[in-house]
């Protein structure tokens, strides 16, 4: 039997991440901090549930550790907001399409919107959809990556982004978005698994992570880094 439930697990999360021991920005500004965490973890695996150490993972490396990586000054800054709040984040990436190819090909596609000045987020065919996605039940925020369309019809490739999820007062899932819960696994149930899917999901141009790409007021696409 299981240890722990999947929401006892992703509670468990939002008290460490509530604790302060480890900051999300610790990747960056105290690493050796963060990798002494990772050893500690690991070892108590057994007493947390399997599926822990792949949400602490999860939720440190992939998630905050892509904003870390590829967000503005602004979007980094924003962690620290969402430290205080115990926000749980997800990755975005595996499509069954795209199989192995995960990231460097993606088929969820983001088209930029010259209405809202922003982008509109979608998952055209079930192969595009994002796969085995963890902790993606609970998550309230992901990263989220997709072909970007500019402005101008331009296929910029695979970009990411950070969206919300859920509505931060209600914990209703954003317009568009619609999860499938992956089903039982042979171990590891402690870890919620799903598929996401996308129905011009609007999020705003700041959701792109903008330390190496933006798109201009105009809506065309740049690479600099900033």
């Amino acid at each position: 039997p299981e240890p722990v439930a999947h929401e006892a697990s992703a509670s468990m999360l939002r008290s460490l991440i509530q604790s302060n021991l480890l900051r999300f920005t610790d990747l960056q500004t105290n690493p050796r901090r963060f990798f002494e965490a990772h050893r500690i973890l690991a070892a108590r695996t057994p007493q947390l549930g399997p599926g822990f150490w792949i949400r602490f993972t999860v939720q440190y490396n992939l998630w905050a550790g892509s904003i870390v990586g590829l967000g503005d000054a602004a979007q980094v800054a924003e962690l620290d907001a969402m430290q205080d709040r115990g926000a749980l984040g997800c990755f975005c990436l595996t499509e069954k399409l795209a199989g192995v190819n995960s990231g460097m090909v993606a088929n969820t596609v983001a088209t930029y919107d010259s209405e809202s000045g922003g982008f509109l987020l979608s998952t055209p065919s079930d192969g595009s959809r994002k796969n085995w996605i963890s902790q993606g039940a609970v998550a309230d925020s992901a990263v989220v990556v997709a072909s970007l369309t500019d402005a101008g019809g331009v296929e910029c490739g695979p970009t990411a982004f950070v969206m919300e999820l859920r509505n931060a007062e209600t914990g209703e899932l954003a317009p568009g978005v619609h999860l499938e819960d992956m089903g039982r696994k042979t171990v590891g149930n402690d870890l919620d698994n799903v598929a996401v899917s996308f129905e011009n999901v609007a999020v705003p141009r700041s959701a792109l992570l903008g330390r190496y790409a933006c798109v201009d007021d105009a809506g065309l696409y740049r690479s600099e880094e900033r």
